[in-house]
Parts: C-alpha cells; structure tokens; sequence
C-alpha cells in the first residue's frame, strides 16, 4: 500500500503498450497525413477542373469548326489491324463484340455501348455505356442472350432489335439511303465503262438471293443495276416495327445490300475513288461512307457467329461496369463567353485579322452557336471504363503477357480524346486494348478521367489525361493558325 503508484503511461509501458504520448503523437500524425490527403485531393480537383473546362472549351471550338480527322485509325497503334494468322481470335473477337455492342444500342441520343471479353479465369462480358445503368440494361441484356440462345437464324433475332434498336436500324438504313441515292449517278456511270468478269467472280456469295430473285440468271451489269435500285426503294421511308411486313422488307434491303457490299465492282469503285480524286477529297469521303453504311446495315447477319459462341457457352456471364470514379473531370461546365478567349489562349496571341476572317469565312455562326450551349456536362466515355475497370486486375497478374490484343467493341466508332486517351495508356502500360476504328471526331462532352486513371505500379498515370490535352490543342492550334 506504501508502494509508489504507477501513472497510466507507466502501465501502458509495463504492459509493453505504446505510452499515451506516443497514442497521441501517432493519432496527430494520421489526422496530419489525412489532412494532406484531402488538400492535395483538394488541389488536384481544382487542378483538373480547370484543365478539363480548357479541354471542353477546345473541344467545343474544334466541333463548331467541323473538324474531323477521317483517317485517324491508319497510323494509330489502338487500331487493330489484321497481320496474321496469329491476329485470327482477336479479329474474330472484334466483330463480335462490335455486333454485341450494336444489337445493345437503343440509338437514342449520346446512348454508346461498349462491350469487352474477361478472359482471366471462365469467359465472362464486360459491358459499359454512356449514361447511367439500371435495371432496364439488365433486362435487355437477358432477353437478347436469352434470343440468341433460342435462335436457328439472324432473323430470328430481329423481333428482339425491333424493340430495342429500332432507331438504331432506322438510324443505319435511313444514312444508307442518303449514301446511296448521292451516289447512285457515279455508279452507274461508272459501270457503263466497267468489264463485268463472270457472276461468280463478281458477286460472290449472293447464289441464294440470285436464285430466290430471278427465274433466269441476269447479266452482271443488269443485276448491278437492280442491287442500287433495290436498296434505294427499300430504304425509302423504312421503319422498323415488330411484325412480318418490317422484318420482309429489311431482309430484302439486307439481300442486295450484302450482295452490293461483297461485289468487286463495289471495292473498284472505291479503290478508283482514293486514285482519281485524291485520298482526302469529298468525292472519296462520300464513297467510303457508302461503304461503311453498307457494313453496318449488314452487320446484323453476322448474328449468326454469335449463336455459335452462345451455343458453346450457353450461360455466359455478364456485367455493367457500374465502377464509382473519383477525381475525374466530370462536372457541370460554364464555358466561357466568348469564343475568341479560347483563339487568343491556344494562339498564345491574340489572332491577326486574316486569322479571325479565316475563323468567321468557315464558321459564320460562331458566336451565336457558341453562346446557345454554355453548359456542358462530360462523362468518361464507356471505353475508358471497361478499360480501367479491366486492367486493373490483368496488370495485378504475373507475369503480364503484353503482346496479348484486347479487343473493344463499339456501337459506335470511338472518338478523338478516346483514341488519345488509349494510345498514350497502351504506350506508358504496355497493354494492347484496340477497338476496329475511329472517325477521329471531338466530342466537348468527354470528361478526362483523372485521378480515376491512377493504377497502381503505373508511376506515369498522368500521362494518359497529359496526352489528350496535347493532342487536341495542337489539333485546334492547326486549324487556327492560317497565317
């Protein structure tokens, strides 16, 4: 009782505790380094609030200005391109995703559905869209697995696209009709003086519509003619609806459509548009979009191929990337006021009067088309997200094998920041993620991803968002610098 009494701080270390000091000093310490987590999440969130409001403000000037970069996909490494052999499962996995994606597109507005295969362990679909998801996505994607399983052909399918891609299909046969009926005089005339070689040879795989069509075989040049007329009376006010009547008509269109796509007349007449009128003319522009509005109308049929793999894996498992991303740019913009405040900033100077002549001679509307759209809101586009939300676990393998394509499939082509965005994380990561094209388009909608794209062991993460600021404002710098 006479002993001397230990304080709380001599138990503790009795005890071999930590001594109340060092609790406190070790709490002070955590409620420091939290505090300079959140500041320096503080800073970096207004570091890409303005980067991202500089980016849509560009973004936003390079649409106005109609800029596009057609031939985008020729040199870009997140294209695929078919080598080899070797390249055959990622060029068949790209035609199936790309439909996969398609037949799950409503073809409402901003609506983009991204599709991916997870391989690491039973095969799995990754999927992701533009907009948020719920359970209607769910749903359409049930009915359409549930479709396929039950199909014996594509057609058999087109009840299901009739109900959720009407607009998409009206959408692809309606830009078909514009192609075709602008450029059904040059190829006409142009198969005037064309030497048709045997039917076979010309039109490969069309045997069945050639025999379900006529009683006696047509001249190559006669069924030629009748291909172009037939898919511009078929898709002549076409809406697709769910019954017998709409699915006749669409299968017909799909017919010549397929036969016109496949022919050899068809792959001179766009081989002599890039000879004769120049790659980068309009004439060849409007020749390869009739080729990529056929490709699309067709696409459908490919459904097949997908009945195969559903037969093979009849309960494939599927998710909607639904990933919560912080630190993205994704936030209700206010661009600024006055489009020449975004001139003057990329110029690094104010513009000449030949500049600002130039500008107003190519987009007389600027300021009032500006001024109607102030408020923008960007999202990361989907590909990103199946991208970070998959890489994540395929870099956490070891080892990583890098010359492994992944391939992502589209409704719809990818756009510029997307393409930007992919080749610098391919490039900094060592991953091959590649869809089968892109139109080279600026979207002011699309948000950078940020502290989102942070991965762990990928010190140069930056990098990604870094690229695309680059791109597009040495992009605009080029349209605007006339001088």
């Amino acid at each position: 009782m006479g002993g001397k009494r230990e304080t709380l701080g001599q138990k503790c270390s009795s005890a071999g505790q930590a001594p109340i000091n060092d609790i406190i000093n070790t709490s002070q310490h955590t409620l420091i380094v939290k505090l300079h987590l959140q500041l320096s999440l503080t800073s970096f969130m207004a570091g890409i609030s303005k980067s991202q409001t500089h980016l849509t403000e560009k973004l936003h000037l390079l649409q106005q200005l109609g800029y596009s970069d057609i031939f985008r996909d020729e040199d870009s490494p997140a294209v695929f391109r078919y080598r080899s052999v070797v390249d055959a499962n990622t060029q068949s996995d790209l035609h199936l995703l790309d439909l996969i994606a398609a037949c799950l597109a409503t073809g409402k507005p901003g609506d983009v559905v991204i599709a991916a295969f997870d391989k690491r362990k039973q095969i799995s679909l990754v999927l992701a869209k533009s907009g948020s998801i719920d359970s209607a996505d769910y749903a359409a994607t049930h009915a359409f697995l549930s479709a396929l399983r039950e199909a014996k052909s594509w057609v058999d399918l087109l009840p299901f696209l009739a109900t959720h891609s009407k607009r998409n299909i009206d959408k692809r046969v309606s830009n078909l009709h514009k192609s075709i009926t602008d450029l059904c005089d040059e190829l006409r005339s142009t198969a005037m003086d064309y030497k048709f070689s045997s039917m076979e040879e010309e039109f490969p795989r069309s045997g069945l519509y050639r025999k379900a069509k006529y009683p006696e075989p047509p001249t190559p040049q006669r069924f030629l003619y009748d291909l172009i007329g037939t898919c511009i009376s078929e898709s002549t006010e076409f809406e697709m609806q769910d019954n017998a009547f709409s699915r006749s008509q669409y299968i017909e269109l799909f017919g010549a459509a397929d036969s016109l796509n496949r022919s050899f007349f068809l792959a001179y007449f766009v081989a002599n548009s890039r000879e004769k009128n120049l790659k980068y003319s309009k004439f060849n522009e409007r020749v390869e979009r009739l080729k990529r509005r056929l490709d699309k109308v067709c696409q459908y049929a490919k459904i097949n191929t997908l009945m195969r793999l559903v037969r093979r894996i009849p309960n494939i498992p599927f998710r909607w990337v639904e990933d919560h991303l912080v630190g993205t740019g994704e936030e209700l913009l206010e661009i600024c006021t006055d489009p020449m405040e975004v001139v003057e900033r990329t110029l690094g100077h104010s513009p000449s009067p030949r500049q600002t002549d130039a500008l107003l001679r190519r987009c007389p509307d600027l300021s009032r088309n500006w001024e109607r759209r102030r408020s923008i809101n960007p999202r990361v586009h989907p590909e990103i997200l199946v991208i970070l939300h998959l890489s994540r676990p395929l870099l956490s393998l070891s080892p990583w094998n890098n010359s492994t394509y992944l391939p992502i499939g589209c409704s719809k082509s990818s756009c510029l920041c997307c393409m930007s965005w992919m080749e610098s994380f391919n490039h900094v990561t060592g991953m091959l993620w590649v869809t089968s094209g892109s139109r080279g388009k600026p979207y002011d909608h699309w948000a950078l991803p940020g502290a989102a794209g942070e991965i762990k062991l990928v010190q140069r993460w930056r990098d990604f968002d870094t690229r695309v600021i680059q791109d597009v404002d040495w992009r605009l710098y080029s349209q605007l610098d006339t001088t």
